[in-house]
């Protein structure tokens, strides 16, 4: 496996290349409320597997970052395609996971050079951030120095550990769900300039990904979006869409427990659909 450890300025990221040398498409992954590096590079490492380039970017909690969820700046993201043209890279996606997906969003919204976005499990908001597992009062996102709008969760104190307990998984729902969602929070991805694919679970229990994947169609169909925009709702995988789940994302959710043939084809189906997505959706101008 071919990999670049870079830490310019501000970004602590790790680039995957492909073997033939590829720079007409790159990918910047972005995984989710846990920070750090990790699952982006899970998700990388998918993506130079199948022969596309990747960069996985961390965005808070890494050295170079800020420390919690809590105006986290786009312009981190800014500063990797910055330096991927650099290197020679000509076409930019994201691909953001939970989280991350929020953040891949914002992002492609604000920077015209990102082309195409990937949106896994995402919110059709900009959500209140977090510091640890707890609302924290601030917006998640920052650009130019100023918070954006956000929805503040009801719960201020969210009883994760009883709220596992009952649920006998991992679920949050409560939480998150029903939300009175300001407006100024919605988030306006008609502005994205490149196809938009939604991906979400109808099992999800983090939280109701399925509806914000409709919310956001919705907006995309009202605005008659210029570019492809593709929602697909899996019925059981857990809100880990990762291509390549581990043992461990069956521990924590029931659904990968009841339904792991069923998890596994829709994974596969994911793999195949992003790659589609990818390769021949995307057709940047160059």
């Amino acid at each position: 496996m071919v990999k670049q450890l870079l830490h310019p300025p501000g970004l602590d990221a790790c680039l995957y290349p492909t073997a033939d040398n590829r720079h007409d498409k790159v990918v910047i992954t972005l995984s989710g409320s846990e920070g750090g590096v990790q699952h982006a590079k899970k998700m990388a490492r998918f993506r130079q597997s199948q022969g596309i380039p990747a960069l996985a970017l961390g965005y808070f909690k890494t050295p170079h970052t800020v420390a919690e969820l809590k105006d986290v700046p786009l312009e981190t993201v800014q500063l990797a395609a910055d330096w991927l043209r650099k290197q020679g890279y000509q076409h930019l996606a994201l691909e953001g996971l939970s989280k991350g997906a929020e953040y891949a969003l914002a992002c492609a919204v604000a920077f015209p050079e990102i082309s195409c976005v990937i949106a896994k499990a995402p919110t059709w908001y900009y959500a209140e951030g977090l510091s640890g597992e707890q609302p924290n009062g601030c917006s998640s996102w920052s650009w130019g120095g100023r918070s954006l709008p956000y929805t503040p969760y009801q719960m201020r104190r969210v009883p994760v550990a009883r709220l596992w307990l009952q649920a006998g998984e991992f679920s949050v729902l409560a939480a998150n769900t029903d939300l009175p969602v300001k407006p100024d929070s919605v988030i306006p991805a008609e502005k994205i300039r490149g196809p938009v694919l939604l991906l979400c679970s109808a099992a999800d229990t983090v939280w109701p990904a399925w509806q914000s994947g409709k919310n956001l169609r919705h907006r995309l169909e009202a605005s008659a979006f210029a570019y492809p925009f593709q929602l697909k709702t899996y019925q059981q995988m857990s809100h880990i869409m990762l291509e390549k789940a581990n043992c461990l994302t069956r521990l924590i959710f029931k659904s990968e427990r009841r339904y792991p043939d069923i998890c596994a084809a829709e994974r596969a189906d994911m793999a195949q659909l992003t790659r589609h997505w990818l390769e021949t959706v995307w057709q940047p101008q160059t």
